[in-house]
């Protein structure tokens, strides 16, 4: 069993107490059958108490995807029955809804929380837009509030999360802005990290320009091949080459010497693509 990831025991308005268990969900996409999977958890938690009591158990949903959650919130709507019936029974059945926070349709201003736990959603949001660096920008103060309530270490966390989805490195003007607001220690650390991603980017462009250039030399190689073969080789017979993958590029070299007509090419691509 997982274990609840927020537990909360609070005086509640009436003078009594109430025993509230936070369970907080994070899906990048919508799953389906997320309320069956919130209210196995739910009874997992009642389970491990003792006594005939039991907590409230509340199942927060954060959707972090690139488009809206459109999946079900709420238990009742897997039930494979017409909607008047799971009503009129609606007592006698097993029922939890989803609390959802649906980062794709939040604006920034709009996100719950305060400091770091606000600033930790808004970079979630913006993960998929690619643009997560202008979204650290517009937020410094709630980086520096985060520096404020939860130390420089953990607020070096949403700094290296930013660095780790992000496919570019952070400008200057935004490392001049946010490097003050923490102390040495933590400063030396997020700058060690940023080079090592830095440099992990360079070797990967590298190695994908390499690949590339590979790839751009074996199109023109088989081209003048088929060129030299048949005079009458129209732009359409060599746009069927020039965006061949390699594999597709062995296959026309291999056929260089059995097709008659450079237009067997257009059958072949129209073959792959059907």
């Amino acid at each position: 069993m997982r274990a609840p990831d927020l537990l909360y025991r609070a005086p509640w308005r009436s003078g009594d107490r109430a025993e509230v268990v936070f369970v907080i969900e994070h899906q990048s996409s919508p799953d389906p059958l997320m309320p069956l999977r919130a209210l196995r958890t739910t009874v997992r938690v009642w389970e491990q108490v003792e006594g005939p009591r039991l907590p409230m158990v509340v199942t927060l949903l954060f959707a972090h995807g690139a488009k809206p959650w459109t999946a079900p919130t709420r238990v009742s709507e897997l039930y494979d029955a017409a909607p008047d019936a799971v009503e009129g029974l609606g007592g006698a059945l097993p029922e939890l809804r989803l609390v959802l926070q649906d980062l794709a349709i939040t604006p920034d201003e709009a996100m719950p929380g305060e400091g770091g736990g606000k600033l930790a959603l808004i970079l979630l949001r913006h993960a998929h837009k690619g643009n997560v660096w202008d979204a650290l920008e517009a937020n410094v103060p709630l980086f520096a509030e985060a520096v404020k309530r939860l130390g420089d270490s953990r607020a070096v966390g949403l700094l290296t999360y930013a660095m780790h989805v992000s496919d570019v490195p952070w400008e200057r003007r935004l490392a001049e802005k946010i490097l003050p607001l923490l102390k040495p220690p933590q400063r030396e650390v997020i700058v060690g990290y940023a080079d090592r991603r830095f440099e992990e980017g360079v070797a990967v462009g590298e190695q994908r320009g390499e690949q590339r250039g590979r790839l751009l030399e074996r199109r023109e190689n088989i081209l003048g091949m088929f060129q030299r073969r048949f005079k009458s080789f129209t732009s359409a017979h060599e746009a069927v080459i020039l965006n061949a993958d390699m594999d597709q590029l062995e296959h026309l070299k291999d056929s260089l010497f059995t097709i008659e007509h450079p237009d067997e090419l257009l059958t072949h691509q129209n073959k792959r693509e059907s």
